[in-house]
């Protein structure tokens, strides 16, 4: 598939060997306001590091040149100093540039101890294995987007991470991420959807033409099959309010007026969007 396809650069980064990164353009903002002024000083070290820690890493071999630009939110809202460690607790909040896949822990925690490196390392962490666990989680959902169920050795990377953080010292967090894991795993027609949805954008970059149409169509069935059994499905919901704008787009230029009309019926929410489009068609 086309690496151009969300319009992102294949960026060569000069480390001691050639690395393809699978995150790019990392932007992290930890708001300390509620914590205490020594504690929002350090913190500030941790927000600079965690940039790094994601694009200067091969988290799998990099096949389709995939890049994530990738935004963190961290809300701390309390610290607890008793013994050597100090925990902080709060909220986490870690989304796509697109705003297509993104994830909210209104309970996180962390450790972070004054000047504490972000090491790479197979064994838990209570500061970089969360990390880890949501990295692997965007990878993974990219991936599903350029082959079917392409994702799912990665999806097994990260449920290793949150099977393993279970039985640690730090078990916290790790039943609700290990849910989620499994509740995106168990979305076969939504994880199609993606797939179908961006096969569509690279047969328009590709210029064939003639193979958008049934494309469409089985997108629409792939989004079908998900609301037949819920039709409030959080992550399909998320993922068209970030892209309906697109989706219409392609179908004003190569769908047909009964495909626009499923449109609507599959995603009223987006209903007035559609319906300005397919105004537009006559």
């Amino acid at each position: 598939m086309s690496g151009a396809r969300k319009l992102t650069l294949v960026i060569l980064i000069i480390l001691p060997f050639y690395l393809f990164p699978q995150f790019v353009d990392v932007k992290v903002e930890i708001i300390t306001d509620r914590l205490p002024e020594k504690e929002r000083t350090e913190l500030k070290v941790l927000e600079q590091q965690l940039p790094g820690y994601f694009e200067n890493y091969e988290w799998f071999e990099n096949k389709f040149d995939i890049q994530v630009p990738l935004r963190i939110k961290i809300f701390p809202q309390s610290v607890n100093n008793s013994g050597y460690q100090r925990v902080f607790s709060g909220q986490f909040f870690i989304y796509n540039e697109s705003g297509d896949t993104r994830f909210l822990e209104k309970s996180f925690s962390f450790v972070y101890n004054t000047n504490q490196p972000l090491v790479h390392s197979p064994t838990i962490d209570p500061l970089t294995s969360p990390f880890d666990f949501y990295a692997y989680l965007f990878i993974a959902c990219e991936m599903d987007t350029y082959e079917p169920f392409g994702g799912n050795p990665l999806f097994e990377k990260a449920r290793d991470i949150a099977s393993r953080a279970l039985i640690s010292e730090w078990p916290r967090g790790w039943k609700e991420r290990l849910k989620r894991l499994d509740e995106i795993v168990a979305l076969r027609d939504y994880r199609m959807f993606k797939y179908h949805f961006w096969h569509i954008m690279d047969l328009v970059n590709q210029e064939k033409h003639k193979q958008i149409s049934e494309a469409i169509s089985k997108a629409l069935e792939s989004l079908e099959k998900i609301f037949e059994v819920n039709s409030r499905e959080r992550y399909t919901h998320v993922f068209l309010d970030a892209h309906a704008r697109d989706f219409i787009e392609i179908l004003k230029e190569y769908g047909s007026d009964e495909q626009i009309q499923k449109l609507i019926q599959l995603d009223p929410d987006n209903k007035e969007l559609y319906e300005s489009a397919l105004r537009d068609k006559e």
